[in-house]
């Protein structure tokens, strides 16, 4: 059985495509996925299956459109890529903990459903000059927000239409906690 982590976007955002988590868990639980676990309200899933990740990936969607009224895009990793993805990451050393003295909750990892369309996303980074420092290995953009992701306009372009691909940003503190759901 292979352990993987979702990453909804768009949920519980401005009290707007409220997905209450116990719901999520029971859902996902009576179709059959295993060992589900969520990690706060934005939408962040540990779960076992037997399924691949193109199946487990459409099931989850599929249900979750049928229990809460809309579509929700998933990003979703196997247990092998999410941590492959985390410890690639340049802004923190091999102890996980961010490079240079840096806040974690500043460091950012914007995961993508494929990877970006690269016109478009030199597009939006040639565009914008920020204090904004952004790596992109694979479909992952690491992201370090020195002033913060609330107050970036970049993080108001990392979108779908910008990107060619679904973005859905987790800081580094939630990524930790979820790779420490993923050995447990």
């Amino acid at each position: 059985m292979a352990k993987y982590v979702g990453l909804m976007r768009g949920i519980n955002v401005g009290g707007n495509r409220i997905v209450k988590m116990v719901k999520l868990r029971d859902v996902l639980t009576g179709a059959g996925f295993h060992s589900v676990q969520t990690y706060v309200q934005s939408g962040n899933i540990v779960l076992e299956s037997d399924g691949d990740e193109t199946t487990v990936r459409t099931e989850m969607e599929t249900l979750c459109a049928s229990a809460f009224g809309f579509d929700i895009p998933i990003i979703l990793r196997s247990e092998d890529v999410f941590r492959a993805e985390a410890a690639a990451c340049p802004y923190a050393g091999p102890d996980g903990e961010p490079l240079d003295g840096r806040l974690a909750k500043f460091l950012q990892l914007t995961y993508l459903s494929a990877l970006p369309d690269m016109s478009m996303l030199e597009d939006v980074l040639t565009r914008y000059r920020g204090p904004e420092e952004v790596s992109l290995q694979g479909a992952v953009l690491y992201v370090y927000y020195p002033e913060g992701a609330g107050r970036s306009e970049l993080a108001n372009h990392l979108t779908p239409k910008k990107l060619g691909a679904t973005p859905t940003s987790r800081n580094w503190n939630t990524v930790q906690k979820l790779l420490g759901m993923l050995a447990g």
